[in-house]
């Protein structure tokens, strides 16, 4: 069959990551996938589609914003060059499936282009699909929901959208070659994220000030990611409030994967009503315990005690209980990160999110309440 996948514009984060590993199963698979990458992008979603030998085409085909009126005159400005951009691309590859995480690209594709459509919902549903006559607008234009978690599947649940149409597919991850466990001293806890409200760097910092007068010297905390904007800002205020610069440094942004995960030995996920959290499945297919709060989609991907270890969400302490478990006993590391490999082996594989796409977009779907 032939996918059209819609991929965003932008940065390559978890979203495009995800939607790559799929496109890659399903060429594997023997399908015809291809992108249209929308938007005004840096130049990393396309190199990627292009190394992975991903047909794609660029589109000007931005969103409408209520409060930002000038991104919406750019996206209106270039609307009539998308619109026959988007023909051609009708014509040439001829989809069985449209794709896309995003409302807004459905809605304006809808009578240009064939196929199916497919939501892929990787976020929780937008003002646009919540509304009652906007979401019933939606619900016609669309043969499917995907959601890539029950905390999703629950949230467009609440939308006019049929719930018969809802399917459950979980993002996959790729599965290195399994390493050698290394007691390392101090251990390397890392967070790996956009630095936001919502991903809770701020409550690791606290959890580590605590950590650090009862373990004094025992950890090191890598901050993964660009140390940019105001909220970058006051994390580093309050790092030097705390005193904390001996063992937390920021790392920038690592797309190295073997890299980044290969230099960590825990890896923490303190954000609040995480749709998926990718992080989580690629630091167990790369044996690392994952620390995570018991809030959005984390308890589906971690089991509290096997796999890794659940907090008590926006709490400092809790959070500081759980790492002192791990950074005090490297035998619990090595038992709650094997038991992360095979747990991310049998249930987040790329494969398994193929098959489970394929599924629902070939045969149907069983309702999200009773998929696997």
């Amino acid at each position: 069959m032939r996918f059209l996948f819609f991929t965003g514009g932008w940065t390559a984060g978890g979203m495009e990551a995800a939607f790559l590993s799929l496109m890659k199963g399903l060429a594997a698979r023997g399908h015809c996938p291809a992108a249209v990458v929308s938007g005004w992008n840096d130049g990393q979603v396309p190199g990627l589609l292009r190394d992975a030998g991903i047909p794609h085409h660029e589109v000007p085909l931005g969103r409408l914003y209520l409060t930002n009126p000038l991104f919406t005159w750019h996206s209106l400005r270039h609307m009539p060059v998308a619109r026959r951009q988007l023909r051609a691309i009708a014509a040439e590859v001829r989809p069985d499936w449209i794709v896309s995480p995003d409302v807004q690209t459905l809605l304006l594709s809808a009578g240009l282009l064939p196929g199916r459509r497919a939501l892929f919902l990787q976020s929780p549903p937008e003002r646009l699909m919540r509304n009652r006559w906007a979401g019933r607008l939606l619900d016609r234009r669309l043969d499917r929901v995907l959601c890539v978690s029950r905390f999703i599947a629950e949230a467009a649940r609440a939308t006019p959208i049929d719930p018969a149409k809802l399917a459950l597919v979980p993002n996959g991850v790729a599965l290195p070659a399994d390493r050698r466990f290394v007691a390392r001293r101090p251990v390397r806890l890392g967070i790996v994220g956009r630095i936001v409200e919502q991903k809770q760097h701020a409550v690791l910092i606290e959890a580590c000030a605590l950590l650090r007068s009862r373990l004094p010297g025992a950890f090191r905390l890598d901050i993964v990611g660009p140390e940019e904007g105001a909220a970058a800002a006051g994390l580093v205020a309050r790092i030097e409030e705390l005193g904390l610069g001996d063992c937390v440094r920021w790392v920038g942004w690592v797309a190295d994967r073997e890299r980044l995960y290969g230099s960590l030995d825990v890896v923490v996920a303190p954000a609040v009503d995480e749709p998926f959290g990718l992080t989580v499945p690629e630091a167990g297919a790369h044996g690392l315990p994952v620390v995570a709060a018991r809030s959005g989609a984390f308890p589906e991907l971690v089991e509290d005690g096997v796999t890794g270890l659940l907090f008590a969400p926006r709490d400092a302490a809790d959070l500081a209980w759980a790492l002192e478990r791990l950074v005090g006993d490297p035998g619990l590391r090595e038992r709650l990160g094997r038991a992360g490999r095979a747990h991310v082996a049998a249930h987040f594989g790329i494969g398994t999110m193929t098959d489970r796409f394929l599924a629902a977009c070939d045969v149907g779907a069983p309702p999200v309440a009773g998929a696997a």
